[in-house]
């Protein structure tokens, strides 16, 4: 086991993660180099969909702060705009998790290099892009390692599942972090400090199956976002967010098994098996943390919780990273508790690292900087 001594502890965690995040800004700016350009990085109307506009709508909430507050109005080009909200989140990501690691005295070297530098955290959220995930992995990140105010709890929940109703898959993960990790927390649902984050959270998933979706013309709704991101007019598919936000369950479901079966028969399902590894490795070293079966048996199913997510999507390895991540969080908080970060699966984790970032959308890219980088040379 090789830890770091407590003079040089600070500066070799601060640069670990420096490292990781100068890493993930690299790739973000992958619109340096690539053809596409800007539009590398994906959809943007996620941060310019506003309640003044819509009424109250699913994916809303950030584009409405970012809209009233004028942020959004900073920058002539929406895509720029996109990239430098993109950086601060990153760094933002990247001081929570370091700060963490300094103040609870984690210092096992193969777990500090496995955080900083994973495949499916900081690093990944540079190649992810075009979405809100990073928002929602650092409303889960807080409430998982930060917080212990039931409240705040409570009011992070909230603001996760009006920013991205997916943000509901990732509440297993924290409730277990919240109460099952911290034994001082009484679980009983007579108790407020357990009842509240409960009914907020069932009013808030309420209120957005019910009322998220927006109550005008999809002609009419596009014409107001062309008007609030004339630089991302047409320049994809769903670059309105349109479908995203008024798609039903029935058809998010349809469509996901139907490309999910497809992937199946093509073969191409087996592009999977590498993010897929890794996350087992990671739910075997923190299930480690569990002292009875069944405790293995519950992290196991919170950790995965995520993934049912493709259910409804069919970006399958986004939600296999979000159940990564989840697991990294959790490790990180069951470390912290037990004072002990060493385990025997950190230099095989550190592996993993060689191969960051995972991909997202395209499950035939499992590799995405790997295989842009071979392509270059080819050609």
């Amino acid at each position: 086991m090789l830890n770091f001594n407590d003079t040089n502890k600070t500066i070799i965690v601060f640069f670990m993660f420096i490292f990781g995040m100068l890493f993930s800004l690299s790739v973000l700016n992958r619109w340096l180099v690539t053809d596409l350009g800007l539009l590398s990085f994906g959809r943007v109307w996620q941060l310019y969909v506003s309640y003044t506009d819509f009424g109250f709508i699913r994916r809303g909430f950030l584009g409405t702060l970012l809209s009233e507050s004028g942020i959004s109005k900073l920058f002539y080009n929406e895509y720029i705009f996109a990239i430098i909200i993109h950086h601060i989140s990153i760094f933002i990501l990247t001081i929570l998790v370091a700060y963490y690691c300094l103040i609870n005295n984690i210092k096992d070297f193969f777990f500090i290099i496995g955080i900083a530098f994973s495949p499916t955290f900081i690093i990944y959220q540079g190649y992810n892009t075009g979405n809100l995930d990073i928002f929602v992995l650092i409303i889960a990140l807080i409430n998982i390692l930060y917080v212990k105010n039931y409240i705040i709890f409570s009011i992070n929940i909230i603001v996760g599942i009006f920013l991205h109703e997916l943000f509901i898959f990732t509440l297993p993960a924290q409730f277990f972090s919240f109460y099952l990790c911290d034994k001082s927390k009484n679980i009983r649902f007579t108790n407020l400090s357990t009842l509240i984050p409960v009914i907020i959270t069932l009013l808030a998933i309420l209120m957005i199956l019910f009322f998220g979706k927006s109550n005008i013309s999809e002609i009419e709704f596009k014409n107001i976002m062309q008007i609030k991101i004339p630089s991302a007019y047409m320049m994809h598919s769903l670059w309105s967010g349109y479908y995203e936000i008024n798609s039903s369950l029935e058809r998010n479901i349809t469509t996901s098994m139907k490309i999910l079966f497809s992937n199946f028969e093509n073969g191409k399902i087996i592009f999977l098996l590498p993010i897929l590894l890794y996350l087992t490795v990671l739910m075997l070293r923190t299930v480690r943390y569990m002292p009875s079966y069944l405790d293995k048996i519950l992290l196991t199913i919170v950790i995965i919780f995520p993934m049912i997510t493709s259910l409804v999507a069919w970006d399958y390895p986004r939600w296999i990273a979000m159940s990564a991540n989840m697991s990294i969080l959790i490790t990180l908080k069951l470390a912290a508790k037990n004072n002990s970060s060493y385990s025997k699966w950190n230099k095989l984790i550190v592996i993993f690292c060689l191969f960051a970032p995972f991909g997202t959308a395209q499950i035939d890219h499992p590799l995405p900087l790997h295989q842009f980088v071979f392509d270059k040379l080819m050609n």
